[in-house]
């Protein structure tokens, strides 16, 4: 994640008045500026040095004050302080910066130190902007440079907690933050970062790509082939509906990512929040009972999948439930609310069905993302939202903890690799 915001940008009001003539005076108040966020944010906290530079900040302060004083006052912007710009002599900001791989936890982290030293940054505002006006300019810098000691006191005092604890900055997070002025006070509205399905910070592997570590199925229909898992289930070795389950973990809120093909006129899907051993509700094919013997309840799962049939143009990204008389809630295309088995309505379109269909890749590899938060589910085939369900029933099969797998049914060759599990909970 990173934040879009700005560059420090100072007085440009005042230079569009006097061209030439204050740049001097802005440039080293930039400078000065700088100098006293770099010590302030740098850890263990010099306060003595900090003293030094706010002297240094107040000092060109007082001499951009004394030179717009010296000027005429058609160019000057006049005495008040309106005369010093529109942010009343206090850094502007445009886009520009970035903070590169910060996390949200990070950014509420800054946030909130932002937010409760505002108090103090309108302080050091009001004492800048005084200097603007005659009279008593001495007493005004001793207001100044009290001021914004006790904002650089409080910066150190929060950016010391964050420092020492799990939402710690890297060393070049904390240079991009002190070049956007070390505030997030003035971040601006921001595009989210493009589309990297093969970004994966912040998630676990759940396939090494040359072993079923973990995974737990029929060996007779399930094995690894050149960096994929693979599930195969032939005419003459039927497997019906059957699953590879990963046992490694349960998740509830996640963000699942994986790469997934069919070859042939069956299909899968991808479990997740689901459960094994549950008696199985639909009738076994007599040809499957004979190829397979007794059903294994460890090897079937119950509860929501992303489906994938690439010969079913009308299945593909559907919301599923699996083994339940729910069966198909959200149809690809859909964005639906429900409660469980109670009800289920249409809250929106995604788009046309068909038209969806045809983003799905026929005997190649297909980019899915599946979003789990609380009664909330997202689908996402190659980069495309196909299904959007909503269950408000605490008590739905939907609604719990539960395994992550992918099936295997008819015949086909489905495989997948690349899965990546960012779990919350």
């Amino acid at each position: 994640m990173k934040i879009v915001v700005a560059s420090l940008l100072v007085a440009s009001f005042l230079r569009a008045q006097a061209p030439g003539q204050l740049a001097s005076q802005t440039r080293a108040i930039a400078d000065a500026r700088t100098a006293l966020n770099s010590a302030t944010f740098a850890l263990p906290t010099d306060y003595s040095g900090v003293a030094v530079k706010v002297d240094a900040l107040v000092g060109a302060e007082v001499a951009l004050a004394e030179a717009r004083a010296a000027l005429p006052p058609q160019q000057n912007g006049g005495r008040g302080g309106g005369g010093r710009g529109a942010n009343n002599g206090a850094p502007s900001y445009q886009s520009g910066g970035t903070i590169p791989g910060i996390k949200e936890a990070q950014v509420q982290a800054l946030m909130q130190m932002t937010y409760a030293t505002l108090p103090l940054i309108k302080t050091a505002t009001s004492a800048r902007t005084a200097l603007g006006s005659t009279g008593d300019l001495p007493g005004k810098a001793a207001a100044l440079k009290t001021a914004e000691m006790a904002l650089a006191k409080a910066r150190a005092t929060a950016f010391t907690k964050i420092q020492a604890s799990p939402n710690k900055l890297r060393p070049d997070q904390v240079a991009a933050f002190l070049a956007m002025g070390a505030s997030l006070d003035r971040v601006t509205f921001t595009q989210p970062q493009p589309l990297n399905f093969g970004e994966h910070e912040g998630y676990s592997s759940l396939f090494d790509g040359v072993s079923l570590k973990n995974w737990d199925g029929n060996p007779k229909f399930w094995r690894v082939e050149n960096g994929a898992i693979v599930g195969e289930s032939t005419a003459q070795s039927p497997s019906g509906n059957t699953y590879l389950v990963y046992r490694g973990t349960e998740a509830k809120d996640f963000t699942l990512k994986l790469e997934i093909k069919v070859e042939g006129p069956g299909g899968t899907g991808i479990q997740y929040r689901s459960k094994t051993g549950i008696p199985w509700l639909a009738p076994i094919a007599d040809n499957v009972a004979a190829n397979n013997g007794p059903v294994n309840l460890n090897w079937m799962m119950t509860g929501p999948q992303a489906d994938f049939w690439p010969v079913s143009r009308d299945w593909t990204g559907q919301f599923y439930s699996e083994n339940t008389p729910m069966r198909i809630l959200s149809w690809r295309g859909m964005v639906v609310e429900g409660a469980g088995m109670r009800e289920k309505r249409q809250m929106g379109t995604i788009g046309d069905r068909e038209s969806l269909g045809k983003l799905v890749r026929m005997d190649d590899w297909n980019e899915y993302t599946v979003i789990a938060r609380g009664g909330t589910f997202i689908q996402i085939l190659n980069g495309q939202l196909m299904a959007v369900m909503v269950d408000d029933d605490p008590d739905s099969s939907n609604n719990q903890s539960g395994l992550i797998g992918i099936e295997l049914e008819q015949v086909c060759k489905v495989s997948v690799r690349n899965i990546w599990l960012k779990k919350l909970n």
